[in-house]
């Protein structure tokens, strides 16, 4: 299937192009295999004067491919504040999995930003993990601290049962650990697993997302796997 000119020119950073193919009326939500537009693409690729020419021709802002990747995720992801402001601006709602994108990078000002708009500090994915299980998980320190100062419940646990606290601690984490446990958190030692859950990368030529195959078709429901892309 060829890629849709204008995702490929989204992607590539060509205003020009991109003015042209929206000036033949195009189809400016067109979507590639894996379920990505020229406004996510462009979103993820940081090509801001390009996602405001697709947002002015109608891009929907709302979105998203198979996994679940949109364009504010994408600027979440990346940091770009402008980019996030802008978008909400036009109406787009923050979601669960902004500020989860954004404390797994570590960007500690896109977390801020989004925290001030409201997002939901506790948010969980599809496995139950949040924010500040994947700041811990990363060694995000100062994200975590930002988190923890923002209200975060330092006690949920992911499918797996795990918290932030063990995730840390599995990680090796210390620093993280240690602001966890001032925080409330309990150490507890995680179990040893008898079979770790293989997740399959699916070989996409679409485009270049970090968009990878749903997880619910790779492991069972009793247990999450331990890496899971969020977009």
């Amino acid at each position: 299937m060829d890629k849709p000119a204008l995702i490929l020119a989204a992607k590539s950073g060509d205003v020009q192009e991109v003015k042209n193919l929206l000036g033949k009326k195009v189809d400016v939500n067109e979507t590639n295999r894996s379920g990505a537009t020229a406004l996510i693409t462009a979103s993820e690729k940081n090509h801001f004067e390009i996602v405001k020419l697709l947002v002015e021709a109608g891009a929907d802002t709302e979105m998203e491919t198979k996994m679940g990747g949109t364009a504010l995720n994408k600027a979440a992801e990346n940091g770009n504040i402008e980019m996030m402001q802008y978008l909400l601006d036009k109406g787009t709602a923050i979601g669960d999995l902004a500020l989860i994108v954004a404390a797994r990078s570590g960007n500690v000002e896109s977390v801020e930003f989004l925290i001030e708009k409201g997002a939901n500090v506790d948010a969980q994915q599809r496995w139950g993990h949040t924010a500040l299980m994947l700041a811990a998980k990363n060694g995000h320190h100062e994200v975590v601290k930002l988190l923890i100062a923002s209200g975060a419940d330092v006690k949920l646990r992911d499918k797996n049962g795990d918290t932030a606290m063990m995730i840390a601690t599995e990680n090796e984490h210390d620093d993280v650990a240690l602001l966890l446990k001032r925080a409330g958190a309990i150490a507890e030692v995680k179990p040893p697993k008898e079979k770790k859950p293989q997740v399959v990368e699916e070989d996409d030529d679409d485009d270049e997302l970090e968009d990878t195959p749903d997880v619910d078709d790779l492991v069972s429901e009793d247990d999450g796997p331990d890496e899971v892309e969020l977009d």
